[in-house]
């Protein structure tokens, strides 16, 4: 989903019975156990992800390119949409985007980039992906 809103992707998060991931659990997510730069490795590689060098020039299917998934099994996490998270950048001013888009670069694209928007922002490469808190 793209063209959403922080307010709209918390929104449908609640809906679902999800939330938004924090910043650090959508970068635990990315991130190998090794804390590498990018899902797959340390190297850039436009062949595991949907960014400006990959050519797609739009978003992609979810598993279009599955050996650029984290070791936790997570597609997309570097590319094809930047994604909201529940966390601010700057309190009451703007909410962090993480993963970079179809139409960035490989640095952007990094596991630890991290850009920010004003929650009412919308655009043709943003998006979001839910979390849920395991009950032990």
């Amino acid at each position: 989903m793209i063209f959403v809103s922080w307010f709209g992707a918390d929104a449908y998060a609640k809906w679902a019975g999800n939330r938004l991931p924090t910043e650090e659990e959508w970068e635990k997510a990315a991130r190998d156990v090794d804390g590498w730069a990018y899902p797959w490795g340390n190297t850039f590689d436009p062949s595991l992800c949907n960014s400006s060098e990959s050519g797609a020039g739009g978003t992609t299917e979810v598993d279009k390119f599955p050996k650029g998934k984290s070791c936790y099994g997570c597609y997309d996490m570097a590319a094809n949409v930047w994604e909201w998270t529940d966390s601010w950048y700057e309190k009451d001013k703007a909410r962090v985007l993480r993963g970079g888009s179809w139409d960035d670069g490989g640095y952007f694209c990094r596991c630890a980039f991290r850009d920010r928007n004003v929650p009412d922002y919308r655009d043709y490469d943003v998006g979001f992906r839910c979390a849920r808190t395991l009950k032990l």
